[in-house]
This record gives structure tokens, sequence and C-alpha cells, in this order.
């Protein structure tokens, strides 16, 4: 046999070779892909059938509602929506949250007009459970930040404009459906956390307070009777008592 010939039959067991172990290495992956899947698979049909015999604890527990949906996160579940019937849905537990919505859009359309598009998300909180969702669900129930953010979630949909800001480190709900100017909200801001102190030019801070007063309603303006100081109340940054 020729160098030649024993050169390419060897260069074709190599290929030969190469290809073999590509398929193999397919069918592992292929293997491997269909295990996880299935794993995953059941781990969610173990987690439905968790939730439903733990309905009670979920809706009454406001930690172990938490502690369930991180784990929901985790296993890729998303509580409120897949498929025709989310998780929660199919448990009872999206009635919760869809009723908890709508207390919150009950309650910022209450105090709307005195605190513009913006309401403290402490407030929301404390007049919702003090007679909202949680009482037509579940007497037991606590309401939490992450209850109100779910609700939200679950409004999203029907393009209510809902959502939770925070800025300076204060937490809102905003219920303005054509959202907020940010130099608005910035100001308003700043006026609380630094006592009228910033950086801006008068100009802009004029412009900003201008549209926050007339088109957004979010400031109250206070003229004072033979002064020219102006004073602006963003009340919908502070909880009323």
């Amino acid at each position: 046999m020729s160098r030649r010939a024993a050169g390419l039959s060897s260069l074709e067991r190599y290929l030969d070779q190469s290809q073999s172990y590509n398929s193999l290495g397919t069918s592992l992956a292929a293997q491997q892909s269909a295990s996880l899947s299935s794993q995953l698979a059941t781990f969610q049909a173990a987690l439905s059938t968790f939730s439903s015999q733990h309905r009670a604890k979920i809706l009454s527990s406001p930690t172990f509602r938490s502690h369930f949906s991180q784990l929901c996160a985790e296993l890729g579940v998303d509580p409120l929506g897949g498929g025709a019937k989310g998780l929660w849905d199919k448990i009872g537990v999206g009635d919760w949250y869809y009723a908890l919505g709508v207390q919150v859009v009950d309650v910022c359309l209450r105090v709307r007009e005195r605190s513009g598009g913006l309401v403290a998300l402490d407030e929301v909180i404390r007049e919702v459970g003090a007679g909202g969702a949680a009482a037509t669900t579940t007497s037991e129930a606590t309401i939490t930040e992450a209850d109100v953010q779910r609700a939200i979630e679950a409004l999203e949909p029907l393009g209510c404009g809902y959502a939770i800001l925070s800025v300076g480190g204060k937490k809102v709900v905003r219920c303005s459906p054509g959202g907020l100017d940010r130099d608005s909200l910035v100001v308003a801001f700043t006026a609380r956390d630094d006592k009228g102190a910033g950086p801006w030019d008068l100009d802009r801070v004029e412009r900003a307070l201008e549209k926050a007063l007339m088109d957004d309603g979010m400031v109250w303006l206070d003229e004072q009777p033979g002064s020219s100081k102006r004073e602006y109340y963003a009340l919908g940054l502070f909880v009323l008592e």
C-alpha cells in the first residue's frame, strides 16, 4: 500500500470517528435536555399539588406567600400567568390578587384629588389592609408591599398604567394612566428630602413645578396673601394618618 493510500485511509477513519463523537454528543445533549425537562415538569406538578394543599396558609401568611413566590420563580413558574389559568388561579389565589388590585385602584382613585398621580405605598397598604381585599377573602390575611406589587402586575394587561416607583428612598404608587413627567417627580422629591435645595436653575424648577401643578395635579400651591412667597406641597409623598 502506498503512503498516500495509507494517509487517506487514516483520514477517513478519523472523520468517521469524529462524526461518531459528534453524533454521540448530540444524543447525550438531547437526553440530558429531555431529562431536565422531565424533572422540571415533575417539580412543577409537585408545586401545583403543594399549593393546593396549603392554599389557606398561602392566603393568610405573607411570609409563606413570599417564599412560595420565590420558589415559583426559581422553577420558572409564573403564578399569575402561564397558559389559560395560572397557578394562582388554579388554587383561587389569583382571584385574591385581582381583588387586591381592584382595592388598590379604589384607594388611589379615592385620594387622587388631593395626591395627584402619586400615593404613598405605605398609605395604600394601610388603607387596603383596613378593609379591602384582605377582608373579602380571609380575615387573617396581611397585605405586604410584595402583594401590592403582584396585584398591580395582575392588572397590567388592562392598561391601567399603575406602577410602584422609588425615588430618593421613598416608594409611591403611580396611578396616572399617562405616566408622570420625570422632572415633576424629581422636583417634588427634592422639595421633600432636601428642603428645596437642588442643582437645577430657576427656569427648570419653575417649568417642572408648573407641570406638576397644572398637568399632573401632583402638588398643591399655597400663595401667601400680601407676599410673593409661594409654597408647594406634594401630599402624595406623605402618609396621612
